[in-house]
């Protein structure tokens, strides 16, 4: 997040430049974090991250690579064992899925 943004303005900040889409978000699934997980930077500094996962329609914009992207798509639910995908986020997709009007705190 940037200083003065709030976390719905960082999803879609965060989708534009990473996608080129424009979207709405719509519902927050979920808040993920887990002491299981560490992210360890070149600096030696070591966080838990914590993160939120958000359901968006796409308003605009033009699906394409980014600096932070390699490949684009769209994969069905049924497809999701044939992708790398890593495990934790097997779990927001499956929550997301759930339609729940609450969010998941995990």
């Amino acid at each position: 997040m940037d200083p003065g943004e709030s976390a719905a303005e960082t999803c879609v900040r965060e989708v534009l430049e990473e996608t080129g889409l424009d979207v709405r978000v719509t519902r927050l699934v979920g808040v993920y974090t887990s002491p299981d997980i560490m992210v360890e930077y070149a600096d030696g500094n070591r966080i838990q991250p914590v993160a939120f996962s958000f359901e968006a329609e796409v308003i605009g914009g033009e699906l394409c690579l980014s600096d932070e992207t390699t490949e684009y798509g769209y994969v069905a639910v049924e497809e999701l064992d044939t992708i790398d995908l890593m495990e934790h986020h097997r779990q927001r997709i499956e929550d997301a899925l759930q339609n729940q009007k609450a969010a998941f705190f995990q």
